[in-house]
């Protein structure tokens, strides 16, 4: 299972550099690998299993991350 991550992790790294990725808010920094960022977490402490699995690396949030526009406001319709 620990090479299933690390194989998934350095994917993900490679594929998509964190100035790519702004759809996760958290980030696996993998200090192991040149500092590379796997922004693919929604939680920190998602990020925070990745990060003690190996300890290879650190969490710290995505700065790239655009959080989802908020619903606008619905209007009632007037009965009449």
């Amino acid at each position: 299972m620990r090479y299933v991550v690390l194989g998934v992790l350095a994917l993900s790294v490679t594929a998509a550099p964190a100035h790519a990725s702004d759809r996760h808010p958290w980030c696996l920094v993998l200090q192991d690998w040149g500092d590379g960022w796997a922004c693919g977490f929604d939680t920190f402490a998602q990020c925070q299993v990745e990060a003690r699995a190996g300890n290879m690396g650190y969490c710290a949030a995505n700065p790239n991350f655009r959080a989802p526009a908020p619903n606008p406001p619905r209007q009632r319709r007037r009965s009449g």
